[in-house]
């Protein structure tokens, strides 16, 4: 296994959506006091391992199920193009797994059980969102899966880290991004909903369609960019929090565009609404301390 293979089995592209919770955590807990910042720095390691841990874990069980081919769009191809043995991607699946565990047992020795709690919480969901006899991945549950590890969850984790407590201003935030995710996902699955028919999933992709799915995805964008104004407006979160809304307009446009497009590029376009977004949103949080 070369750095170059791991690098590319880590799939790029998806790691701002473990950048996100992690900004919007740390910029929740500067609203109530000082932020640890080495605390930060590890935490978004550890969500970042998790991440490509959960990406590796995939690729080998979509390849051992069948589910991945030469030509499949959005996969590192290690296995499909015999770069690699799968028992050497499980392997450094594995690894890094373990690597992310050894990193959050600094935040735990910080910050207390309850970060070992959660560090657990994350390794599992992502065995079981890709092993076992009914992985979530081939459900209808896997975005809302997704939303709650990557979204309150990876949320709250950041804010204890960074700060040492988890507010109800972190909760709320944490929601838009879950929905973003949840969204990157949905798109993920739109592109592949033929494949993964074929291959015995039912995904809510498979259930939707492809007119209804793009429908859904812009219900998402919708719900995340101004769910943060409405608590806003409620008095829920402070002054500036809003500011995801002003990604609404580009967002709508870019599901539009791909939509035509039979989703292929889904995952980068949904994972650009999700990073503006979510990088919107803690800036707004941030300001609203001041």
């Amino acid at each position: 296994m070369s750095f170059r293979e791991w690098w590319t089995l880590a799939r790029p592209p998806t790691l701002p959506a473990s950048v996100v919770p992690v900004a919007v955590g740390t910029a929740a807990a500067a609203l109530s006091g000082s932020v640890n910042l080495a605390a930060v720095l590890v935490m978004a390691l550890v969500a970042m391992l998790l991440q490509i841990a959960t990406n590796m874990a995939n690729e080998y069980a979509d390849f051992r199920r069948g589910l991945d081919a030469p030509e499949s769009v959005g996969i590192a191809g290690s296995l499909v193009h015999g770069r690699l043995e799968p028992g050497a991607v499980r392997t450094w699946a594995l690894l890094t797994y373990g690597l992310a565990f050894g990193l959050g047992l600094l935040l735990v020795i910080l910050r207390g059980p309850v970060m070992l709690a959660m560090g657990a919480a994350g390794i599992l969901a992502g065995y079981f969102y890709n092993a076992g006899p009914w992985p979530l991945s081939a459900t209808v549950l896997g975005e809302a899966a997704v939303f709650l590890i990557m979204g309150p969850i990876e949320v709250a984790a950041s804010e204890m880290a960074a700060g040492g407590r988890v507010t109800g201003v972190g909760i709320l935030a944490s929601l838009t991004v879950g929905v973003m995710v949840a969204a990157i996902l949905l798109a993920n699955n739109l592109r592949d909903r033929v494949k993964d028919a074929a291959g015995g999933r039912r995904t809510l992709a498979i259930r939707l369609g492809p007119r209804r799915g793009g429908q859904v995805l812009a219900a998402l964008v919708v719900l995340g960019t101004v769910w943060p104004l409405v608590a806003m407006a409620a008095g829920l979160l402070p002054l500036g929090a809003g500011l995801p809304v002003l990604a609404l307009p580009w967002g709508l446009g870019q599901i539009r565009r791909l939509s035509h497009g039979g989703f292929t590029r889904g995952v980068l376009v949904l994972g650009r609404i999700h990073l503006v977004a979510g990088l919107l949103l803690a800036a707004g949080l941030v300001f609203g301390r001041r």
